[in-house]
């Protein structure tokens, strides 16, 4: 065919770069920790991903659900006023002005709010932020968003969403404009030292051991982040890899497995297996099992557990792909429970405290944790292996099975010594009388 003069690489761009605007920068800046969650994840359970009570920052910003609490900004912003400078204000605003480029690199969305608008929307947003923690570490009873306790708790857990959050620099630093001298308390003032000691308080639940020095986090679901996965060291990188084909802890247990709680201040995701040879109780080495003893802190299911976890390990997804430690552990627990009796076992056993109401919803959400998500090696690659390796020896199910028969307890252990020593002497006798007759 003759070549067409009009078809160049000049009429290609202009054909399809007129049609798409591409003025934005489509690489996520250095800055980028704020991330919208992806589709494929979202549909799992896009609830656990959207805010029911109020907006932070742009990604859900003017939603018209989400309105109401628009006014209580205000409201609050009114009540904040009254603890700060009126000068303070300029140096509020001033500070935003100098950071927008920052604060707007933090999303992985670009915002397409003007300067004004922006600025507007982040100083009643983080406003909002700094006056609720101060009501709530001082349980201002007379506020309706700390007395009632459902708000209070919707407001709590909203705050702790990936979508909807702010940079941390930026609620920090405007709580250090706000009250410049809390170290001297040359002026009186009576409020916490820094913003980590409120905001860890407040996503803590009131609770400040583990607290770091200072705030190496990002916004709040890092925080979050932070506090699940504190204390907890990983394996070395030789003894990662992929999970797979791990049976489900009623098998285990079938096969010899013990599960046992992990008693201390344990960091919930530091696992741990011991082995032992046999049960000195009983003391018939042959009769016993090679015990595993899967060791495994407390983990407690309520019903916000699912969003937080959901929220955490999105951020893993999109901003530590080489750490998912919180995904790593879901994914184990995935494999361990199949079924409403492995709830059950890991329930009897101390491994769960399951506040859902029944096992049924535990299974659906251990089950459905893992969906859409990406996984690198596990943390738990060498426990899988021990695990496989001790349910794929077939002695160790015949071995376990004459335990839970036979030997379940001391009384029918007890039993069953006895009419073995019973049949001994029986078939002795007979023995004996036919030597006799001979």
């Amino acid at each position: 065919m003759p070549k067409n003069s009009s078809i160049n690489i000049g009429s290609i761009e202009e054909r399809k770069e007129l049609l798409i605007d591409i003025e934005e920068n489509l690489e996520p800046q250095a800055e980028c920790c704020i991330y919208r969650v992806s589709n494929e994840i979202r549909k799992v359970n896009e609830e656990a991903y959207t805010p029911k009570m109020i907006s932070i920052g742009p990604l859900h910003h003017g939603k018209a659900e989400l309105a109401g609490m628009e006014k209580q900004k205000i409201r609050y912003k009114r009540e904040f006023a009254k603890r700060i400078r009126k000068e303070t204000w300029d140096e509020i605003v001033d500070f935003l002005e100098k950071h927008e480029q920052r604060i707007r690199n933090c999303y992985d969305e670009t915002c397409k709010l003007r300067t004004l608008e922006f600025i507007t929307m982040i100083l009643y947003d983080a406003v909002f932020i700094i006056e609720f923690f101060l009501r709530v570490y001082y349980r201002d009873v007379c506020d309706f968003l700390v007395e009632k306790t459902n708000v209070r708790s919707n407001v709590w857990l909203d705050l702790q969403l990936l979508e909807n959050q702010l940079p941390y620099f930026v609620l920090e630093d405007l709580y250090t404009i706000a009250f410049p001298n809390l170290n001297s308390r040359s002026n009186g003032e009576d409020y916490p030292a820094s913003f980590l000691l409120l905001s860890y308080s407040f996503i803590n639940d009131g609770e400040l051991s583990g607290m770091p020095n200072k705030a190496d986090f990002k916004h709040f679901t890092d925080l979050r982040r932070y506090i699940m996965t504190k204390n907890y060291r990983a394996g070395s990188e030789q003894s990662r890899g992929f999970i797979k084909d791990l049976p489900c802890a009623l098998k285990l247990h079938e096969s010899g497995v013990k599960f046992k709680r992990k008693e201390g201040d344990q960091c919930f995701l530091d696992l741990s297996i011991e082995k032992k040879k046999y049960c000195a109780l009983i003391g018939i080495p042959w009769l016993e099992p090679e015990q595993h003893e899967l060791q495994i802190p407390r983990f407690e299911v309520f019903d916000e557990t699912e969003a937080l976890i959901r929220n955490v390990m999105a951020l893993e997804q999109c901003h530590y792909p080489f750490e998912t430690h919180v995904c790593s552990y879901f994914e184990f627990m995935d494999s361990l429970v199949d079924t409403e009796q492995d709830v059950d076992l890991l329930v009897d056993a101390g491994v769960i405290s399951n506040n859902l109401g029944d096992s049924a919803r535990a299974v659906k959400m251990f089950n459905s944790l893992c969906s859409q998500i990406y996984f690198n090696d596990s943390d738990y690659y060498s426990i899988v292996k021990d695990l496989k390796a001790h349910y794929d020896n077939p002695w160790n199910h015949t071995k376990a099975t004459l335990k839970r028969v036979y030997f379940s307890n001391l009384w029918r252990g007890t039993g069953t010594v006895a009419a073995i020593v019973l049949l001994l002497l029986t078939l002795i006798q007979a023995i004996c009388s036919i030597l006799q007759v001979v």
